[in-house]
């Protein structure tokens, strides 16, 4: 149980100490934590996935390729039995607007167990080759499918990268609390170390006041009693400042004891409230949510608008046709060019499903602007709040500050009183207690406004330009072969 507890001492004194400490400020340690965290990776996946349906979307306006081939037996169109061979082909492409065309060709061959008549060829064989091309006239004219899919994928990339970014976010403020909830400990532990240090000045002068026949022995119990209270305080924190680092160490993936030391400096911003407000609202990853829905209402709105209207295309085809054989009076061969134009008209008499996913997406575009308006409030509720926490902050420092200076000089002057004889010691080590206590409260003061200062750049998005997030390729090992993940 002894040598346990030694190996326990050794492992909270090693991590308390801040001489081989890894001095990280916040944005090290962020970066470190977007290097490793797993939940970060996975976001970058879900934006990567995003981004790969806006090349689905656009892959609907490529060629598309079909072709058959068959053979039957069958009764020709005068009723005999008959043998034939076909093949066919075509390209098709449909268009940004809607529209489509198309090239299509095809050869049959045809052997009939009885001809009608001498002159026609038996076995015939028939060719044709032919250009269509379908616009729409009422539905799709507006707001084709294509726009609709391309408009779909793109808001799903909005989406995602909007969800990644409130994720970054709330990481950042995770980590940030961490990061400073360490550095009020540290800052804690050194201030209650420089107190040992005076307490043993103190211990050490008294000891010397003793020999000399000049101190009492109540001075002897007060001091030992404070620089026992200052150590068992300062061994209580080291617990906790352990348990703070090795949740640092966790989220950066290093080893669970690697000590680490913090580092911060105050900074400032010139913007006027206003442009601070803007600036957080151009950022906000839940306001671009927000719009990214709303577009997606509307598309939504205006695709079953559409979708109501009854359909009317007018298609116009040209082509031509050979037919070629052996007849009874020789060889034949037959060419035509062909073409034409039709009116295509298509109408659903219950409309009644159709409307109702139009009231419905009317409906989730009212909700949208509702809680749009709320988060726009909540915004300008949360920054306003916090720039008004900072300004007070920043009072409270320079009072504390001042506060610090009064005290140092009242115990520099209450030690030389002390020195002579003219005050007890209970006296100077409440003084001593008093210049701990404001010198520790000057420093929880600046820890503070830093703390708030970079939830601030965090809530405008000035955090980000210093961080680097992950990047897809950056840890996919596992893609199938042959297929390019970038």
């Amino acid at each position: 149980m002894k040598y346990f507890k030694v190996i326990i001492y050794a492992t909270i004194s090693g991590l308390s100490s801040t001489s081989m400490a890894e001095t990280l400020t916040p944005e090290q340690v962020l970066q470190k934590v977007f290097d490793h965290y797993p939940s970060i990776n996975i976001a970058a996946i879900e934006i990567e996935r995003a981004r790969q349906s806006i090349k689905v979307a656009n892959s609907q306006l490529g060629w598309q390729l079909d072709a058959q081939a068959g053979i039957e037996r069958g009764v020709s169109l005068f009723g005999t039995a008959s043998d034939s061979l076909s093949l066919g082909a075509g390209v098709s492409r449909m268009l940004d607007s809607g529209s489509s065309i198309a090239f299509d060709g095809a050869v049959r061959r045809e052997d009939s167990e009885t001809v009608f008549s001498p002159a026609f060829p038996n076995p015939a064989t028939t060719s044709n080759i032919g250009l269509s091309y379908r616009q729409p006239l009422a539905k799709n004219t507006a707001h084709s499918s294509f726009q609709a899919s391309r408009i779909s994928a793109k808001l799903d990339l909005e989406i995602s990268m909007a969800e990644s970014d409130e994720m970054y976010d709330q990481l950042a403020l995770k980590v940030i609390d961490l990061y400073f909830s360490a550095a009020v400990l540290l800052a804690k532990t050194n201030n209650i170390d420089q107190s040992i240090k005076r307490a043993k000045r103190l211990q050490s002068y008294i000891n010397n006041k003793t020999s000399l026949g000049v101190s009492e022995q109540k001075d002897i119990l007060q001091v030992n009693a404070q620089l026992d209270s200052l150590i068992a305080e300062k061994r209580n924190l080291e617990i906790s400042w352990m348990q703070q680092m090795v949740a640092l160490n966790r989220l950066m993936q290093r080893p669970w004891n690697s000590a680490i030391s913090t580092a911060y400096k105050i900074t400032s911003s010139s913007k006027d409230a206003e442009s601070l407000f803007s600036q957080a609202k151009k950022y906000s990853p839940k306001i671009k949510l927000m719009n990214s829905r709303l577009a997606l209402a509307d598309s939504a709105i205006q695709t079953r608008r559409d979708e109501r209207e009854n359909s009317m295309d007018l298609v116009w085809f040209a082509g031509a046709q050979n037919q070629k054989g052996e007849t009874s009076l020789g060889s034949s061969s037959e060419s035509e060019l062909t073409g034409g134009l039709r009116l295509e008209y298509k109408q659903t008499t219950d409309k009644s499903g159709v409307d109702a996913q139009l009231y419905q997406a009317q409906l989730e575009r009212s909700t949208v602007l509702q809680d749009r308006k709320l988060l726009l409030e909540n915004l300008h509720y949360d920054l306003s709040s916090l720039l008004a926490e900072i300004e007070a902050n920043r009072l409270a420092l320079n009072a504390y500050e001042k506060s610090h200076r009064s005290e140092k000089i009242k115990i520099d002057e209450a030690m030389k009183r002390y020195r002579s004889g003219r005050i007890d010691t209970d006296v100077l080590i409440k003084f001593e207690d008093q210049l701990t206590q404001a010198k520790f409260s000057l420093e929880l003061q600046r820890i503070s406004l830093m703390q708030r200062q970079y939830k601030l750049q965090i809530m405008l998005g000035d955090l980000w330009q210093k961080i680097k997030k992950p990047v897809i390729h950056d840890f996919m090992t596992d893609s199938p072969a042959g297929v390019d993940v970038r």
